[in-house]
């Protein structure tokens, strides 16, 4: 009766090991199935940031700008104390990115303003995948506030620079903001004359109060019948 009685406990105990191993496996690949997935337009996203900034890139090497820009700048303290001083420029770039930085950011970008709309963004500069995705959000509220919803998403659209605006400085000079969106998107075919015909408009506010006569104003209800 002893026998029987040790060997139905070893049965029992060896049933609930499997039972709780099978368990075991089970909830690991529950698990990894409940892992998401990454959209495709999110994983093209990535790979059109990766054709333009490679990942995995050495660390930058200090240039000779960054020697000149500390030159005369004291190495050590009132002191005596040695003073490190690394520029924020040496080292890591703002565009060294992880694939799962960048899946992020864009995922964030298209809850704001659909995938089909972030993906044209990212494809037109692809940069704005290294900005802050924090700040999305944020500036997106404060331009709703002044423009709209669909007008903001407009805006971004036409310049995704934008999306470097910290959500403290979104309300600033609004104006410009909406304005030079139409610039930006007119001046884009045009590749590296585009800026410079940009800073050339930023001189419109002077020549306007120098002359009194307005330029903007016509310029712009010209871009909005393009546009």
């Amino acid at each position: 009766m002893m026998m029987n009685t040790n060997a139905t406990r070893s049965i029992v105990l060896l049933l609930s090991c499997l039972v709780a191993a099978t368990n075991g496996y089970f909830q690991k690949s529950a698990g990894k199935k409940a892992a998401p997935k990454n959209s495709v337009l999110t994983q093209e996203a990535v790979e059109v940031y990766g054709a333009k900034y490679s990942y995995g890139r050495s660390p930058r090497q200090e240039s000779v700008w960054d020697s000149v820009s500390r030159f005369g700048v004291p190495t050590t303290d009132i002191d005596g104390t040695k003073v490190l001083r690394k520029t924020e420029s040496s080292g890591k770039r703002i565009t060294d990115k992880t694939e799962a930085d960048v899946a992020a950011a864009f995922n964030k970008l298209a809850a704001i303003y659909g995938e089909e709309r972030a993906i044209d963004m990212v494809k037109i500069f692809p940069i704005c995948m290294s900005f802050d995705p924090a700040s999305f959000a944020g500036s997106f509220d404060v331009w709703t506030e002044v423009f709209g919803e669909e007008e903001s998403k407009d805006m971004v659209s036409r310049n995704p620079g934008l999306l470097a605006v910290k959500p403290k400085d979104a309300g600033k000079n609004t104006d410009n903001t909406m304005a030079f969106s139409y610039i930006v998107a007119a001046t884009r075919p045009i590749g590296i004359l585009g800026p410079i015909g940009i800073g050339s408009l930023l001189s419109i506010p002077v020549i306007e109060g120098t002359t009194g006569i307005a330029i903007k104003a016509p310029f712009f209800e010209a871009l909005h019948s393009v546009f």
